[in-house]
């Protein structure tokens, strides 16, 4: 079986690094993989040639816009048009070239591949990794409705990556045509949280830091505790989306005073090592729709503290490996860290690790995507 694949970015995203990781699952089981990537600085084409995959890379844009664009600001604007006109031609020649039994598009931040896919009648298959305005603040084809309803029409079947994600696309997308895909979030010789009771509470914070994880809401519920005489501390790991927001962040942790007790480590390349110098991660994201990096801390062993939306529901059980608050609410978060604080003596750690790994490894993700591409169903 060959499967071209489409990204929508070079850079290494949760949604590319998901995509490396099925096609190393699909590769073991004899699958030809093939890659179209975008023109742009980013990882992405040279790991995937470590695995043996074939890349092609072509200059498209996206059709994906911030919310409330517009006017000369409008990402997808008529020059990007243009250009998305010529890179479907392209495409469509790729697909000529490689003749692959079906070509998936990683991601709804671009409808190239779909259409390049429909324009030679290859079957095609839409990966949904993300909800759009709820996580990452943008909106597909000037409306959610409009963008749905083109990546239904565009798809033979279409995968998301949690319940969550594929219930707001309900009354879109058929039953038939909806398939569920975990992240298999490997980890290579996963280390195991050894922390015991805590006298300082280290807590974590992983991943992008933009607007939507909510880096605000913890810093209030660390304050908040500390109020209370919990001695407790946050590191906060990851890139900042803008220098902006990495500012309004250290503004807001000097005016509250607690410079001593939050910090800032940037990007890290394992970030499973840097886990485990802490007891617990927080998962503050508005609506995350899977969440690697709860994932990550699971496995390493640490109890997760997330907020009550998203794919988080399907993660945490509250109480197991650990809490879930009130969205939006920096008190709850509070009250639920000083909880697992008090009972951290509680929470099996081999038992959290050994369950997350149960659920999220390469066998489940691949018996899942082999019932994607081997389902009968054209």
């Amino acid at each position: 079986m060959k499967i071209v694949w489409l990204a929508h970015e070079a850079n290494m995203s949760g949604a590319n690094i998901c995509l490396l990781e099925y096609l190393d699952i699909l590769k073991s089981k004899g699958v030809d993989n093939y890659l179209v990537v975008p023109f742009g600085k980013g990882d992405l084409p040279a790991k995937a040639a470590m695995l043996g995959i074939s890349v092609k890379i072509i200059k498209y844009y996206s059709w994906a816009q911030p919310m409330h664009v517009s006017g000369k600001k409008h990402i997808y604007s008529f020059r990007k048009k243009i250009r998305n006109f010529f890179a479907v031609k392209q495409i469509a020649s790729v697909i000529k070239e490689w003749r692959p039994e079906y070509f998936a598009t990683n991601t709804i931040t671009t409808v190239v591949g779909a259409i390049a896919a429909r324009k030679t009648n290859t079957k095609h298959i839409w990966f949904v990794h993300e909800f759009g305005e709820e996580d990452h603040g943008f909106v597909i084809a000037g409306n959610f409705k409009k963008g749905a309803g083109l990546i239904n029409s565009l798809s033979n079947k279409i995968v998301f990556n949690s319940y969550a994600v594929s219930r707001k696309y309900l009354d879109i997308v058929p039953d038939q045509k909806s398939f569920i895909v975990d992240n298999p979030v490997l980890i290579k010789n996963v280390p195991l949280n050894t922390k015991d009771k805590p006298a300082i509470f280290s807590l974590v914070m992983l991943g992008q830091m933009a607007a939507s994880k909510n880096h605000k809401e913890a810093i209030l519920a660390i304050e908040l505790c500390r109020q209370q005489g919990i001695d407790c501390c946050l590191e906060i790991i990851g890139k900042a989306e803008n220098k902006s927001y990495e500012e309004e962040l250290k503004h807001l942790i000097k005016s509250k005073a607690l410079e001593t007790v939050i910090h800032f480590s940037g990007q890290v390349e394992h970030p499973e090592t840097f886990l485990l110098h802490h007891h617990a991660l927080l998962m503050c994201s508005n609506k995350e729709a899977f969440g690697r990096v709860t994932v990550e801390a699971l496995k390493c062993g640490l109890p997760v503290i997330a907020a009550n939306t998203g794919g988080s529901l399907e993660i945490i059980k509250d109480g197991d490996n650990g809490y879930l608050y009130e969205a939006g609410n920096p008190s709850s978060l509070a009250e639920k860290i000083i909880l697992l604080k008090q009972n951290y003596i509680e929470f099996d750690k081999q038992v959290i690790a050994s369950n997350a790994m149960d659920k999220y490894n390469v066998k489940n993700t691949g018996d899942q995507l082999m019932k994607v591409f081997k389902n009968n169903q054209s």
